[in-house]
Formats: C-alpha cells, structure tokens, sequence
C-alpha cells in the first residue's frame, strides 16, 4: 500500500492532475467541435481545443484540480474493481437462464449475462458508486455544503439486518 501511496505523490508531484484537467478540457472541447463540424478538417478544431485547455488550467483552482485527480483514481480503482469482477464471472461460467416465452408458452431457455437480467439495479448501484466517489474526492465540500453525518459500522449492520428483515417477512 505504501508503494501505492508513494506513486501517487511521485505523480501529484509530476503535475498529473494539471495533466489529466488539461486532457479532459481537450478532449470535451474537440469532440463539441468536430461533432459540429463547424470547421473543414481537424487542425482548427484540434487548435482551439488546444487553446481552451489550457485557458481553463490557469482559470481554475487547485482544489477543483484535486477534487478531478482524487475523482479520476477512484473511478479507475471502481473500473479495475469491475472489471476483475466480470473476468471472475467469465470465468467460472456463471449464466443465468433466462425463458423464452411466445405468447402465453415457454419455447426455451437462453444464457444471459448476470448483469443482463439486472440493468435497472446495476444501473442504480453504479450511480451510487459515482457519487460515493464524488463526495469521498471532497467533491460535496466542493460545492460549499458541509460534511454528511459520519454513519458507522453498527448503523450499517442495523441497516443490513433490517433489510434482510423485511425481504424474509415479504417472502411470507
């Protein structure tokens, strides 16, 4: 962990976050721009965008450019995470079997995804992970609100069980 830590300093030092605000100002602006292909060919738009990058690096603050570079290592940490997850899926061949119905009869069964059959939840669920990154980056104080009440490990367990309540008495 501390070689983690110890790279993220090496990087912050570099000017990593200057970097990645700079490349995410360039890129919006460039795919506005050629999108609306207000201009022939690459070079004009390539050049504002250039331009506006760096107009933006030196308008903004240094604690947007921390909230930006904290935000972008959680969602690439979440990324990874998720990706590991699917590969572990793929892996030991998890499908669920989804039934083929025409009209009122079931023809078959056909192998979907895990995720397939839940897009509404995972839908859900990956929102909360963004905005659980957002106010973990200091994106909230950001904003100027102040911190959310800190809610412990037995509040969590409450929760939980409760939870687990309900869905077992719902069953009845």
């Amino acid at each position: 962990m501390d070689g983690i830590i110890t790279g993220m300093a090496f990087l912050t030092g570099l000017g990593m976050p200057e970097i990645l605000l700079w490349v995410l100002t360039f890129a919006v602006v460039f795919g506005i721009l050629s999108k609306l292909q207000i201009f022939h060919g690459r070079a004009a738009p390539a050049l504002i965008s250039i331009a506006v990058g760096f107009l933006v690096l030196m308008a903004v603050p240094a604690a947007l450019i921390t909230v930006i570079a904290s935000m972008s290592t959680g969602l690439l940490v979440v990324a990874i995470g998720f990706l590991v997850l699917m590969a572990l899926i793929e892996v030991t061949g998890t499908k669920k079997l989804m039934p083929l119905i025409d009209g009122q009869k079931v023809t078959g069964y056909k192998d979907v995804h895990p995720f397939q059959g839940h897009g509404t939840l995972m839908t859900v669920f990956l929102i909360a992970i963004a905005l659980a990154i957002f106010y973990l980056s200091g994106g909230w104080a950001l904003l100027g609100f102040g911190a959310l009440p800190v809610i412990g490990a037995g509040t969590w367990l409450l929760v939980i069980v409760g939870a687990a309540v309900l869905w077992m008495l719902s069953g009845a």
